[in-house]
C-alpha cells in the first residue's frame, strides 16, 4: 500500500481521520454497499454524567492504554480491511497510536503538534492541527463534560446490553459530522465511530484497556532515527 502523502490525508480517512485519527489510514478500495443497521428501542439517559464517567476513567491514572482495532467505510460501501494497535492516552490532551504490521506505523499529538511516522518510508511528516482534526482524536475521553456540551449537542441512551451510547454533534455543524461512543458504567469506551461530512465513517473498536505510569515526552513528540526525512506542513 502507498502511503498518504500527509496527516492530513491520513486524517480523512479516520478520526475521516483522524486523528482521531486518526490517522494514518491507507487508501482502500470500496466494497459493497453497507446495509442500514436497524434501530433498536432506547431508554435516554444523562449525557453529562455519561461524559463524566468517561473522564474520570480515562484522567484517574497518569496514562491510559487500551488495544483497538480501526475500520474505515466510505460513504455508501462496508468497511475496508481492518487495521490494529494500540493507542496511548494521558491527560490532559496527549494521544499515541501504534499500528500493528511491518511498516511501523505511528501517530501522536502532544497537545500542539501531530506527528505521523511511517519506518519502512523513514519520514516523519509534523503538523499543527485545526479545531476540526483535533476533534476527530479521542482527547473526547479526556475533556470535561461542560467543555464538550459547549461544542456539542448530545444524546445519549441505554442500549439492552447494559452499555450507554451518546452521540455529539456539533452545534456549530461541521466536521466531523458525528461521534458516537459506546460506553461501559464503568466509564470505559468499547467504541468509538467517527463520521465525516462527506459521509464516511471510521470506527474504533477497543479492548484490554489499562492503567499506566506516566509516559515521557519522547513518546508523544517523537525524535525518529538518524537520516528520517521531516516534513512539516
Amino acid at each position: 500500500m502507498n502511503t498518504p502523502p500527509s496527516i492530513l490525508t491520513a486524517q480523512r480517512k479516520l478520526f475521516g481521520a483522524a486523528v482521531f485519527a486518526c490517522l494514518l489510514t491507507f487508501e482502500a478500495r470500496p466494497a459493497k454497499p453497507a446495509e442500514a443497521p436497524s434501530a433498536a428501542a432506547a431508554a435516554p439517559i444523562d449525557a453529562h454524567a455519561t461524559l463524566a464517567s468517561i473522564r474520570k476513567a480515562y484522567s484517574s491514572s497518569p496514562s491510559v492504554s487500551s488495544t483497538f482495532v480501526q475500520t474505515y467505510a466510505p460513504a455508501g460501501f462496508a468497511e475496508t480491511s481492518p487495521e490494529t494497535g494500540r493507542l496511548i492516552l494521558q491527560a490532559p490532551d496527549r494521544v499515541r497510536f501504534d499500528y500493528d504490521g511491518p511498516e511501523g506505523k505511528v501517530f501522536t499529538f502532544d497537545g500542539r503538534a501531530a506527528r505521523q511516522f511511517v519506518a519502512a518510508d523513514r519520514q516523519l511528516v509534523v503538523r499543527t492541527l485545526k479545531p476540526e482534526e483535533r476533534a476527530r482524536l479521542p482527547l473526547v475521553f479526556l475533556e470535561s463534560p461542560e467543555a464538550l456540551l459547549a461544542r456539542y449537542a448530545a444524546r445519549a441512551v441505554a442500549t439492552d446490553t447494559g452499555l450507554t451510547e451518546l452521540t455529539l454533534t456539533p452545534r456549530a455543524g461541521g466536521d466531523p459530522k458525528s461521534l458516537t461512543l459506546l460506553a461501559a458504567p464503568s466509564g470505559d469506551v468499547k467504541r468509538l465511530v467517527l463520521v465525516d461530512a462527506a459521509g464516511n465513517r471510521t470506527t474504533f473498536t477497543f479492548t484490554q484497556k489499562m492503567s499506566g505510569p506516566k509516559r515521557p515526552d519522547t513518546d508523544f513528540v517523537l525524535v525518529p532515527p538518524e537520516g528520517t526525512k521531516i516534513l512539516s506542513e
